[in-house]
């Protein structure tokens, strides 16, 4: 049975709720026998997942070098920096993207996908990294005395301005991380719709299939 959203009900139709609709799109997915129709339906959301998650590791590498941390706090800061955004990347991306472009939501036109998955992918691929790795390392700096950095008490733009010293020869690194990520989200949603398109299609010809053959007997 073909998944569809509609205000008028055929007769022969059966209602579900958005959760069940959710789990019998997804059941068919991962139990639909041929992989190239579905591989980036199944593996996009942790394929960017784990890119995110490289990226953590790269930005983390630079903070933890310009503080001079050497193995300090290493597991504390590493740990979040790189399962985190993989995570939530993964999880994000398959909610707000995969499965609203399975279930044709209205909001999830194809322009919007696209926008939103690059979104996602940005924000936790350097945005979020950037931000937990300056602080998880002025933090430990501070804690090991590593590197010295600005009093709490200087400000919020001392502060601000000693980060930004610091992150300023990574700037072109972050910019190709960005453009990286941005590269993978928009290829890869591309391929999630043409998986999309191409089980609806076919579960359309088997579903008219089935009732000419029941026509057929009948």
């Amino acid at each position: 049975m073909a998944l569809m959203k509609s205000n008028t009900v055929p007769k022969d139709a059966v209602v579900l709720s958005e959760a069940e609709a959710i789990k019998y799109i997804w059941d068919i997915i991962i139990e639909w026998d041929s992989l190239a129709d579905t591989w980036a339906l199944r593996y996009a959301s942790g394929v960017l997942g784990g890119i995110n998650a490289v990226s953590g590791v790269l930005i983390n590498r630079h903070y933890r070098h310009k503080f001079r941390l050497g193995s300090f706090g290493y597991l504390a800061s590493v740990i979040p920096l790189s399962l985190m955004p993989g995570m939530l990347t993964t999880l994000f991306h398959r909610h707000f993207v995969t499965t609203d472009m399975l279930l044709m939501k209205q909001e999830a036109c194809p322009i919007c996908l696209e926008v939103r998955s690059a979104a996602i992918q940005g924000v936790m691929g350097v945005v979020y990294p950037t931000i937990l790795a300056s602080s998880a390392g002025l933090m430990l700096a501070h804690r090991y005395s590593t590197y010295r950095i600005p009093d709490l008490m200087e400000g919020p733009k001392v502060m601000f301005n000693f980060v930004r010293r610091l992150t300023r020869p990574y700037s072109r690194s972050l910019a190709t991380l960005g453009a990286f990520q941005l590269v993978a989200s928009s290829v890869l949603t591309y391929y999630e719709m043409r998986n999309n398109l191409t089980i609806r299609k076919k579960l359309m010809e088997i579903e008219e299939k089935v009732t000419n053959e029941e026509k057929i007997k009948s």
